[in-house]
């Protein structure tokens, strides 16, 4: 009986010998794969605490720009507000002066023996809104184009009108002395001789270093002439021939003025046939 007992332990030795040389075998196996596994779980959970970080910082960035742009906002609605503020603190003052202005007249001074009126508050002046030069400029001169075609369409009322109101609106415009001229030019056409007289005359007077002074002098020695008033078409030949020696204008007017000369002056002129202010 001992002997197979002695057999069995050692066969069950044995076997345990052999299960644990398997055991090796199979650990040796799969290290590799284990240690790789292992590697690419912390690659990839670096990976995603370096992307959860990116987040956070793109996050933290859009915040900052949010705040920025609040920041803005609000600069933008203090200013707002600020002007609003400082609007309806003119709009007070502007009411209290008009009060003050509206009760001034009934205030009397009463420590004076005679009574002697209050100083009445000046009314503060309307401010004119700011006009670019540039478009007023561009203004004048579409509204003296357009009454000149007009004159030159033959169309003489709407020529007198448009440089009427061109002259109101802009009396010393760039074209202001055109203006003029040309509508001396327009009554003359209308047989407006007196007001044609004026308007050149006008030229003659305040524009001296006008295109248009020498034609606008021998427009008036034309006219005067033309209402037998020689002496005054003789006073502005001469002037013109003075001023403008070199002229074309100038050269017809020395040529009047011997055409007048070669004939004998009428002694007696009607009555207002002198200009209406004496020639410069």
């Amino acid at each position: 009986m001992v002997f197979p007992m002695a057999v069995l332990l050692l066969c069950t030795t044995a076997l345990a010998g052999c299960a644990n040389n398997d055991k090796k075998i199979t650990w040796a196996q799969d290290k590799d794969t284990v240690i790789r596994s292992v590697h690419d779980i912390k690659v990839n959970q670096q990976k995603s605490e370096a992307e959860l970080l990116q987040k956070v910082v793109d996050a933290d960035a859009q915040i900052k720009l949010l705040e920025e742009e609040n920041n803005k906002q609000q600069r933008q609605i203090d200013s707002l507000i600020a002007q609003l503020k400082a609007m309806q603190t003119v709009k007070r003052k502007g009411t209290v002066r008009k009060k003050t202005v509206a009760a001034a007249p009934s205030r009397k001074t009463t420590h004076r023996t005679t009574e002697v009126d209050a100083p009445i508050a000046a009314p503060v002046a309307a401010v004119k809104p700011q006009v670019d030069p540039a478009i007023e400029a561009d203004a004048e001169k579409n509204a003296y184009t357009a009454a000149y075609l007009a004159l030159k369409s033959g169309r003489f009322d709407e020529a007198s009108t448009a440089f009427n109101a061109q002259l109101d609106k802009y009396p010393d415009g760039e074209h202001a002395d055109q203006a003029w001229y040309w509508l001396g030019e327009t009554r003359y056409a209308q047989h407006d001789y007196q007001s044609a007289l004026l308007a050149f005359k006008y030229v003659a007077d305040h524009y001296s270093n006008s295109v248009k002074h020498a034609a606008s002098l021998l427009k008036l020695a034309q006219i005067s002439e033309a209402q037998k008033n020689a002496s005054a078409a003789t006073l502005y030949y001469n002037r013109l021939i003075r001023e403008h020696a070199d002229s074309t204008p100038a050269e017809q007017a020395r040529e009047r003025l011997a055409e007048m000369n070669a004939k004998p002056v009428a002694k007696d002129q009607a009555v207002g046939d002198q200009p209406a202010e004496n020639p410069q």
